[in-house]
């Protein structure tokens, strides 16, 4: 339902007015919609700046973060460690493969995945890419301050209803939401034998939450806004939205102006070159369901060629085959750079292999070309 004009303008604020929202996003196929405790909400928002601000590396590195261990209490759940370090339902699975789901344990080893690799784009605006199901801001940077990247897992669109591809914009920010589904949401609920209201006011029970930024994807039917089902934020879960944690996009909305520039991106292979060590990062394609694609090592190639550029490396195949073969999200070493310098070290100073840089199986020296064997 379009907005009256006249009230067109008082959309950018964030005041207590309620917008009707013809939508093409909203609830998802999780049948339970399960809520983690509403106590839990002072110790998320306390730990979100910390976790999902970063400094960005040097001119030609792109990876961001760095990994964690925690160890959990009796009440835990993984997806509730997953909220609260700002992390998806995939990415904290592929990170604790052996881990209970619902019942991890007191005091079990988790694996807190903070490391990500930026999408190779222009570092402006927010950047979504789909198979890394990751949201990327780049705020306007004033002179002479570090450039820094905020980053928050999201949900994109589920099979058959993709989240479209391409550069757009936010054109109006929306508190407090109400979604109308669109006829063709109505129809394939009624279809699957699990009808939904033709609206939902705002509140607890919205599937947009409670905060919306509106794009001109689909004729400004594809907003990143909020849920009422942060079990499912990892996963491809909504009808072509991308949704962030309840928390998340309450502090993304009111730093994020109108006109912020939107690039959605779906590059499931990523790469970087950072201080001497070539990082590789694969994830499952967007609308995969989250199956692994066979492994495309021409375009494996290409994508190691670009990072690595004219600079001497050492790739080691046999751990680039094993990251494609798993696909798991999780940037790994794959290669090291011949007479690297620290920067400010001293002259002819190099690096020499650590524990962390030494690659086990066949490695061959390469300038430039990375192409597979």
């Amino acid at each position: 339902m379009a907005a009256p004009p006249d009230r067109a303008k008082r959309f950018a604020g964030i005041g207590p007015m309620r917008m009707l929202i013809r939508r093409s996003c909203g609830s998802d196929w999780m049948a339970t919609g399960i809520l983690l405790a509403a106590g839990v909400m002072g110790s998320v928002l306390s730990a979100r700046g910390q976790a999902a601000v970063f400094t960005l590396p040097p001119a030609g590195g792109s990876l961001i973060g760095k990994d964690r261990q925690v160890q959990s209490k009796a009440s835990d759940t993984l997806l509730g460690i997953a909220r609260k370090y700002s992390v998806g339902y995939w990415e904290i699975q592929e990170a604790n493969p052996k881990v209970q789901m619902w019942l991890p344990g007191k005091g079990t080893p988790i694996t807190i995945p903070g490391r990500f690799i930026v999408p190779p784009v222009p570092h402006a605006g927010i950047v979504v890419n789909l198979p890394q199901h990751r949201l990327f801001y780049f705020p306007v940077r004033r002179r002479r301050e570090q450039p820094i990247v905020i980053t928050y897992p999201v949900s994109p669109g589920e099979k058959g209803w993709a989240t479209p591809v391409g550069i757009t914009r936010i054109i109006r920010k929306v508190p407090h939401p109400v979604w109308i589904p669109t006829p063709s949401i109505l129809k394939a609920h009624e279809e699957q034998g699990d009808p939904i209201p033709r609206i939902y006011p705002a509140g607890p029970n919205n599937p947009m939450g409670e905060w919306a930024l509106q794009t001109t994807l689909s004729r400004g039917e594809i907003y990143i806004h909020g849920t009422n089902n942060p079990m499912a934020i990892g996963m491809a879960v909504t009808h072509g939205c991308v949704r962030l944690y309840p928390e998340d996009i309450a502090a993304l909305f009111p730093i994020v102006p109108v006109g912020t520039r939107v690039n959605i991106v779906s590059d499931p292979i990523l790469a970087t070159l950072q201080d001497g060590k070539l990082y590789l990062e694969i994830h499952p394609p967007a609308g995969s369901d989250h199956k692994p694609a066979a492994p495309d090592y021409q375009k494996i190639s290409k994508i190691l060629d670009a990072a690595v550029g004219k600079s001497p490396v050492a790739v080691d195949w046999n751990k680039v085959r094993q990251v494609a073969t798993q696909a798991n999200g999780i940037p790994q070493l794959v290669g090291v750079q011949a007479f690297y310098s620290p920067p400010g070290s001293a002259p002819g100073a190099q690096t020499q292999p650590t524990e962390e840089t030494t690659l086990s199986g066949p490695r061959r020296s390469r300038t430039g070309s990375v192409g597979a064997t």
